[in-house]
């Protein structure tokens, strides 16, 4: 289909290597929850499996090559001329673009990924744009059954519904940042982001940033509590995956700055959740391609009222 779009060698090269790499840390992370014990006792059910077989298939045989096909013709009717033509940055100043990469990905998914957290706008308008999205990331906190047992692990990172990935800004500029010729910022970025993000949703059953924010040295905890305002660590997604206020917390992946600065959302916490994932409606819970194809907005729920604590969380 590359071919056919007169997609360049180096940018079908450039994915075939990151889909690679991403598939090796995430086998990696799976073996470690299932060897750990971490994915028994309903943490992680068959359902959850399946959502995530789906979801990483659809991303891999649809959303990503269609939306890399849309972004790169977009870019060769407005910009005709600059395709490949910032290569020369990744040349010349590699770091620093790389890092203005990740910090404008991580902001714009960031952003969006807080718009989708939020209440919603009283712009008419905007209310049904942030329903869209809202309804498109529910399926990324529900974990297990609806029995409370459930918990995050390594392939949530990937589970959303059929619109989320197709539709997320950073996306659009990752992929723009292709055309433009930056391939290595491309990769390492990317890389850097989905490895960070596949390691805070693993289901870890000893916690490093846990222990280092618990230790006894006050030098140590101080330390850890100061690098958590610099980046994300897992209990920190973990928190955000948890039914209680927090799952408004912690919007980023990887870099926590804009929680701390901008947003107001960064939440540290000195232990695990007590429980993980939104409450899921019964057809959610018995159906994996309901949870993929037709998620349910939240604030439509007709029984939101049973449970305050639950609807809270889903906002």
């Amino acid at each position: 289909m590359f071919e056919f779009f007169n997609i360049s060698e180096a940018v079908q090269e450039t994915g075939k290597v990151a889909a690679i790499v991403t598939a090796l840390f995430l086998i990696l992370f799976s073996l470690y929850e299932i060897i750990s014990g971490q994915t028994q006792g309903g943490k992680k059910t068959w359902n959850d499996w399946a959502m995530s077989g789906i979801s990483l298939g659809f991303l891999a045989a649809f959303q990503r090559p269609v939306l890399t096909v849309v972004v790169f013709l977009l870019m060769a009717w407005l910009f005709p001329a600059y395709n490949g033509a910032m290569a020369w940055l990744e040349t010349q100043y590699f770091w620093p673009t790389l890092i203005i990469f990740l910090l404008v990905d991580e902001y714009l998914h960031g952003r969006t990924h807080l718009f989708a957290h939020s209440r919603k706008p009283k712009n008419r308008l905007l209310g049904k744009v942030q329903g869209f999205y809202k309804a498109a990331h529910r399926p990324h906190h529900l974990n297990g059954g609806q029995d409370k047992r459930g918990e995050v692990s390594a392939s949530q990172t990937f589970v959303e519904n059929w619109a989320w990935w197709l539709f997320l800004p950073n996306y659009w500029f990752g992929l723009a940042c292709l055309y433009l010729g930056l391939y290595e910022v491309f990769l390492w970025g990317s890389l850097s982001k989905v490895v960070w993000g596949m390691h805070v949703h693993t289901n870890w059953k000893w916690q490093y940033d846990l222990w280092l924010l618990n230790h006894r040295n006050s030098f140590v905890r101080k330390s850890m509590r100061a690098l958590c305002h610099i980046f994300i660590f897992p209990n920190m997604h973990h928190h955000h995956h948890s039914r209680s206020a927090n799952s408004a917390k912690n919007m980023a992946n990887f870099i926590s700055i804009f929680d701390w600065l901008l947003w107001g959302t960064l939440k540290i916490e000195t232990e695990r959740p007590e429980v993980y994932g939104w409450r899921q409606y019964d057809t959610e819970s018995a159906s994996v391609l309901h949870r993929f194809f037709r998620s349910t907005e939240p604030l439509k729920d007709p029984h939101r009222g049973e449970n305050a604590s639950a609807h809270a969380s889903q906002k």
